[in-house]
C-alpha cells in the first residue's frame, strides 16, 4: 500500500461495516488522533494517523467467539489478558487484518496496542491510544475533566493522568491492570518516552 491511503473509500468501508455508534466513535477518534497530533507537536503523517483513527475498532463488533477463532487460526501472539478477555482481541484482530492488506507497520503497531497500551507502540500508538479514552463522544468523561486532561505539558503526562483514571476505574470493578498495562505505566512513570 502506498503511503496516501484513502481515508474517504476506507469510511465507506466501516459505514458498511460497524453500526452507527461505532462509526461515530471511529470518526470521533481518528479527528481526535489529529488533534492530538497537532497540539503536542508530534511530527506523525496526517493521513497515515488518520486512516488509524478510522480502523483501530474495525473488529471490535465482531463477537468472542470470531475473535478467538482468527486468533487460533493466524497464531497471533497475545497477552493473557488478551485470551481471557476476548474483546479485547479486536485490538490484534484487527492490526493483522491491516497488515494483510498492506497498512503501513506504524499504524499496525498502535492498532495492535490500542486497548491495553505497551511500552512498544511507538508514538502514534501512544496517540491512538490517548485518542481512544479521550475522544469527545466518550460517556466515562465529562467535558471539565477532558479539558483539564489536555492540558497536560507532554503526551506522557497525558498518558500517566488516564492510565490512572483507568487504574481508579479497574480497582472500583475489583479488576487490576493488565500486565503491559503496568509495565507502561511504570516505564512513564519513571521517565520514560516512547
Amino acid at each position: 500500500m502506498s503511503t496516501c491511503i484513502d481515508c474517504t473509500a476506507l469510511e465507506a468501508e466501516l459505514r458498511s461495516t460497524l453500526s452507527e455508534k461505532r462509526l461515530v466513535h471511529s470518526l470521533a477518534v481518528s479527528q481526535t488522533c489529529k488533534e492530538l497530533s497537532f497540539q503536542y507537536g508530534e511530527e506523525l503523517d496526517e493521513n497515515i494517523l488518520s486512516a488509524c483513527g478510522l480502523m483501530h475498532d474495525m473488529a471490535r463488533e465482531w463477537d468472542g467467539q470470531k475473535l478467538l477463532s482468527y486468533a487460533y487460526d493466524h497464531s497471533l501472539v497475545l497477552e493473557d489478558e488478551e485470551w481471557a478477555y476476548p474483546v479485547l482481541l479486536h485490538a490484534p484482530v484487527a492490526a493483522d487484518l491491516l497488515a494483510k492488506r498492506g497498512f503501513p507497520a506504524q499504524l499496525c503497531l498502535a492498532v495492535r496496542h490500542h486497548s491495553l497500551g505497551s511500552i512498544a507502540m511507538g508514538r502514534m500508538g501512544l496517540v491512538l491510544y490517548l485518542a481512544d479514552y479521550l475522544e469527545p463522544n466518550r460517556s466515562h468523561l465529562d467535558k471539565q475533566i477532558r479539558q483539564q486532561l489536555l492540558k497536560a505539558p507532554t503526551l506522557e503526562r497525558l498518558c500517566l493522568l488516564v492510565m490512572e483514571m483507568e487504574g481508579q476505574y479497574l480497582q472500583k470493578k475489583g479488576k487490576v491492570r493488565a500486565k503491559v498495562s503496568q509495565t507502561l505505566y511504570e516505564y512513564v512513570q519513571g521517565g520514560g518516552r516512547l
